[in-house]
């Protein structure tokens, strides 16, 4: 792959993006490159769980030098079969050619099937199941795990975050309300350095709804969302997040610009249905640098009647 001497945040260059450009110009008028086998190897290795890329831009690229490279190497004729096994018991296997080319198997492996204290052997082959051998098998694998809410802890890789709910009108930390109370959601997000395209989101207890002032039908009482700057006595700590958006289960702040400094959003839920809620922490990353990112911690929040 190609690597880029420097980031520009307007440009939203990355090495994924910048590879996939020249992918997808190389495929057109140089398709028997040797590097091209690799570069595409490189592109399907580094995509996320849910098989898209970092950023919006990277996939966009990605998908469009990839495809060119499918067209220019003879794999949408593909035929050929496969197997998967782990420790050497066969999990799924199959066929492929140009009629299921665009078909994904899925395959989940719960904790429990792993050998404790021991090497797992997760397998992948693939045979030819045609006199041409075409088309290459491309897979990915994942571990997926999940901690109790308590026990996860604020992280910050660029940028910090934090959340405090309160009732309204009081500036005491809140974890028990009852039914009906209006409770304020205050977000702090650290800027450490300039950032660009900052996403904010901050996911609601599921026993409350986030009140939107804007709406006809919400109470006067909820009040307005604000947005500070708490590092300097300038007014516009609002201006810098151009959009922000209060959805069914999340609070969103959007900043295309977001210079070094501390701010501060604050919006109203009401609590509407008793129990314990455990929280998903308050996250908050660039949009095309998302290796930039912070976290809150998690919270459990209790309303009663």
């Amino acid at each position: 792959h190609w690597q880029e001497q420097q980031l520009d945040a307007f440009s939203m260059n990355t090495d994924v993006r910048s590879t996939a450009i020249i992918l997808n110009a190389l495929a057109r008028i140089e398709p028997e490159n040797p590097l091209l086998p690799q570069v595409v190897r490189w592109l399907m290795t580094i995509r996320e769980q849910n098989g898209h890329w970092s950023s919006t831009q990277e996939t966009a690229w990605s998908v469009l030098g990839l495809t060119e490279w499918l067209k220019a190497s003879g794999e949408l004729q593909a035929d050929y079969s496969w197997q998967a096994s782990l420790n050497g018991q066969s999990l799924d296997e199959g066929t492929v050619d140009q009629d299921n080319l665009d078909e994904t198997t899925e395959l989940q492996i719960a904790v429990g099937q792993l050998v404790a204290d021991a090497v797992n052997r997760f397998s992948v082959e693939r045979d030819s199941a045609g006199a041409d051998e075409a088309g290459n098998l491309y897979y990915g694998a994942y571990l997926t795990y999940y901690k109790p809410v308590e026990a996860v802890d604020a992280l910050d890789r660029g940028i910090i975050v934090s959340r405090r709910y309160s009732l309204q009108g009081s500036d005491a930390p809140l974890e028990e309300a009852e039914v009906g109370d209006f409770i304020d959601v205050t977000l702090t997000v650290i800027a450490p350095n300039d950032l660009h395209y900052v996403m904010v989101e901050d996911y609601l207890p599921a026993g409350t709804e986030a009140l939107d002032s804007s709406l006809a039908t919400t109470s006067l009482l909820a009040g307005q969302p604000t947005v500070n700057r708490l590092d300097t006595d300038s007014p516009w700590g609002s201006w810098y997040f151009t959009h922000t958006d209060l959805r069914d289960e999340k609070a969103v702040l959007f900043a295309d610009s977001l210079p070094r400094g501390a701010y501060e959003y604050t919006y109203t839920v009401r609590a509407a249905v008793p129990g314990t809620y455990r929280v998903i922490p308050t996250q908050a990353k660039e949009t095309y640098f998302p290796e930039v990112f912070g976290r809150g911690a998690g919270d459990v929040l209790r309303i009663v009647e």
